[in-house]
């Protein structure tokens, strides 16, 4: 049996430093989130991600309770490391330390992946994706965007309209697909996602749920969870994907998709991490 979905991209180390609070270290990287998201919807997934040497051992046994590490890539060095770092007057700066994790796209992905349904390519930098773009040529690709990443989203559109050309599934947030597109509104940058090139354009936008575009459009509410529910927002995107993609690659309804990627969202919203084990 081949594998439903490839993810490739960052799996790091996550720092979380609150004033007034010891620093809390948790398993992160959107590849991981998206990962472990779409094999507890059901899906065979592997990861292709490099690691340092300092990548604890028993987070990468978690992973490997539940999907493919064959793609993990360890290394001499340090793996990824992001600080969270909060402000008392609500400011947030997110320092990376990349260690290991520089040329992602450039990876090697095990020869028992190239069969997969789907390969998504997680968060890295526009040109990282592209690389691993042209490598996967003629291969059914997802994607999807970071924050961290804004600057390029917004001066680079030559290289975002090429990336796009080459996806069948898209899954910015409605900030990233504004600032992508130069559209004024979500409907308008969906539009122009898919003139570029994209089969399927998904929206998230939090709370006011999804909206996916293929030439029409269908909006879907989020699913209800009470505010003290919510544990840790981080990772709630990528586990969307994760859950949409796990029904998507073994050919269900775009609205089986939503379902899936709504459910894990909002189990990984009542849980600290991104990750969803």
């Amino acid at each position: 049996m081949g594998f439903d979905l490839v993810v490739l991209g960052h799996v790091s180390i996550d720092h979380i430093r609150i004033p007034g609070k010891p620093e809390v270290i948790l398993p992160g990287g959107a590849a991981a989130a998206v990962a472990t998201s779409a094999a507890l919807a059901g899906a065979k997934v592997g990861l292709v991600t490099k690691v340092g040497e300092d990548f604890p051992r028993e987070w990468l046994e978690k992973l490997a309770s539940i999907l493919d590490v064959r793609g993990v890539q360890i290394l001499p060095g340090k793996t990824i490391h992001i600080y969270m770092v909060y402000h008392e007057d609500g400011s947030v700066d997110a320092p990376v330390d990349m260690g290991v994790a520089r040329r992602m796209g450039e990876t090697p992905i095990p020869e028992e992946y190239l069969n997969s349904e789907i390969f998504h390519i997680a968060p890295i930098p526009p040109e990282e994706q592209l690389k691993a773009l042209r490598r996967l040529q003629g291969k059914r690709i997802s994607l999807d965007f970071n924050p961290t990443y804004m600057e390029d989203y917004k001066t680079k559109t030559g290289l975002m309209r090429e990336i796009v050309s080459r996806v069948e599934v898209l899954f910015p947030n409605e900030r990233e697909a504004l600032v992508i597109t130069k559209a004024g509104t979500a409907r308008e940058a969906a539009e122009v996602l898919h003139e570029w090139g994209a089969e399927l354009v998904v929206i998230t936008r939090g709370e006011r749920g999804v909206l996916l575009y293929d030439g029409e459009f269908r909006e879907f509410p989020a699913l209800p969870i009470r505010e003290e529910e919510i544990v840790d927002p981080t990772g709630a995107g990528d586990a969307f994907a994760g859950g949409f993609l796990a029904g998507y690659s073994r050919g269900k309804s775009l609205e089986e998709c939503v379902r899936l990627g709504l459910e894990r969202a909002r189990e990984v919203l009542k849980k600290e991490g991104s990750w969803s084990i």
